[in-house]
């Protein structure tokens, strides 16, 4: 959800939407859409004067194996046939009509595996005794009793119940993950998943760090936000001419490269002056 929602900023839709009489498609709307199904369909709701942005699929066989002829648009509460291109204009998410979604899933399973890792090492590092090994169930409930204590940050001990002594297994330690590695595990993947979609992320800078280092990617950063951009951009002059609406989209001021400011630190060449 989080991730969804760092993407829903990426572009900037205007003149969608009138706040005044609540006719229009709000730009979240459209965005989720994009994202979540990889097109987004803009038509009238009914035989109201009210443009609507619909979920759908396509039908209708032409000589393209990717493109149809009719569109099925459906919301909660109407379902309707249109003509693509006549009563309805289709957007697209990328020029093959990816949906974002499946990126967003990746990278927060990646991530979500991290913080687990996380937790257990921050965890792990109150009892270096190694793994509890129980010969019987009511040991077994001592050494559960005792953990859940120490994951509370509470002092514990474990009763040997069964009179038989706990053993420990794997009381090396060295093998376990280092909780500054997982840290910087997590910005990286982070970092990651902004590049892909076209957005610098926060550059650890060095103390020679040049600025063509830290620019070094913006042509790729550019070519990953450029498709979507585009297939917005003639979505919006696509719903323009049908409907004679003065829709634009943009990208986000934060991440518009053409007028992004060079860091004030960073000197040509490497040197100080």
């Amino acid at each position: 959800e989080a991730l969804f929602e760092r993407m829903m900023r990426l572009f900037i839709w205007e003149n969608t939407y009138d706040e005044e009489t609540g006719k229009g498609v709000k730009p979240k709307e459209i965005e989720q859409r994009l994202i979540i199904d990889g097109k987004c369909f803009i038509s009238h709701f009914k035989n109201e004067d009210d443009l609507t942005a619909f979920f759908g699929s396509m039908n209708g066989v032409t000589k393209y194996l990717d493109e149809w002829k009719y569109a099925i648009v459906r919301c909660p509460i109407w379902t309707k046939k249109k003509t693509i291109g006549e009563d309805v204009v289709l957007i697209n998410n990328t020029a093959i009509r990816n949906p974002s979604f499946v990126h967003i899933n990746h990278y927060a399973t990646l991530l979500a595996h991290n913080e687990v890792s996380i937790v257990d090492a921050l965890i792990n590092v109150r009892d270096s005794g190694g793994v509890p090994v129980a010969a019987n169930n009511k040991q077994y409930e001592s050494i559960v009793a005792y953990q859940n204590k120490i994951f509370n940050g509470e002092f514990g001990v474990v009763t040997d119940k069964g009179g038989l002594g706990v053993g420990y297994a794997g009381n090396n330690r060295q093998t376990a993950q280092d909780i500054g590695t997982l840290m910087e595990t997590r910005n990286k993947l982070l970092r990651s998943f902004y590049a892909d979609i076209g957005v610098r992320a926060s550059f650890d800078k060095k103390s020679n760090a040049v600025i063509d280092e830290v620019t070094a990617d913006t042509s790729m950063l550019l070519y990953n936000v450029s498709d979507m951009l585009e297939e917005r951009k003639r979505g919006a002059d696509a719903v323009n001419n049908m409907f004679g609406t003065s829709w634009e989209v943009r990208l986000s001021d934060e991440i518009d490269y053409n007028t992004e400011n060079q860091p004030e630190d960073l000197i040509e060449g490497g040197e100080e002056d």
